[in-house]
């Protein structure tokens, strides 16, 4: 019986060696020219930006071809933003499964959205605002929280709203005004200054009331991923947004 025993353990340490020099071997794939390197890790059950439902799995290590023009080893940082103003918010370290996710969601948004700039991503722990899931700074930061991560969040909805903060961004003045028109926001003129106001109804999200770059970054979400709600709520915005990215939108419904 101990003889039994003792060759169940060896055995065991046999495999698992075996499975850890498998392993260490796969970490040593080169990846060629337009292709990511996929870790091995265990992944959790998720939905995908499309609807489609993926299965918990232990995925091997492998190669995988990028579309973006990303060097995601340069932008997936860890630490806090830089000039961060929010002190108390916490690090924490990303997991092979969080960047696997964070680039399946980059790469699946159109390219008017992953061509944009971005000089980092971050991985915080919770936000001062929770249940927030992400944010962004004007340093083409974005910071990606625990709640970006949860079972009930969409992933690329949420990166698709932080890059529509950036895009906005770069935007000319004369491109801003023309969709705060669009869009319903109008001016007001006190003491000699003009105020932008926003338009009464029609926000597909509340929070868009609060300035006319939220108002297009939930506009433009929704456009990426639920176009025909914008369409059904803010018909005027949905053509704006369609003749500026003329069959560009993936049409996510």
């Amino acid at each position: 019986m101990v003889y039994v025993n003792t060759m169940k353990i060896v055995l065991l340490f046999v495999f698992l060696n075996l499975a850890i020099i498998k392993e260490s071997h796969a970490q040593k794939i080169t990846c060629g020219v337009g292709e990511y390197l996929v870790t091995g890790h265990f992944r959790r059950a998720y939905i995908k930006a499309d609807g489609t439902s993926v299965k918990a799995t232990n995925v091997v290590t492998h190669c995988k071809k990028l579309t973006s023009g990303y060097d995601f080893n340069k932008i997936i940082k860890d630490g806090l933003p830089t000039e961060w103003p929010h002190k108390s918010e916490k690090t924490q370290k990303w997991t092979p499964e969080e960047i696997n996710r964070l680039i399946e969601a980059i790469e699946g948004l159109p390219d008017y959205l992953k061509s944009i700039y971005i000089n980092g991503i971050y991985r915080l722990q919770k936000s001062k605002d929770f249940p927030n899931p992400a944010t962004n700074s004007n340093k083409a930061e974005i910071a990606l929280y625990d709640e970006a991560f949860s079972k009930n969040r969409n992933l690329s909805r949420i990166v698709a709203h932080e890059l529509a903060h950036q895009l906005y961004g770069k935007m000319t003045e004369d491109e801003k005004l023309d969709y705060r028109m669009a869009a319903g926001w109008h001016t007001e003129v006190e003491s000699g200054k003009v105020y932008w106001l926003p338009r009464v109804t029609g926000y597909i999200e509340p929070d868009g009331i609060e300035s006319a770059e939220e108002d297009y970054a939930n506009n433009l979400e929704h456009f990426v991923h639920n176009s025909d709600k914008l369409k059904e709520i803010s018909p005027k915005i949905y053509n704006w947004f369609y003749k500026k990215y003329p069959n560009k939108t993936k049409g996510r419904n």
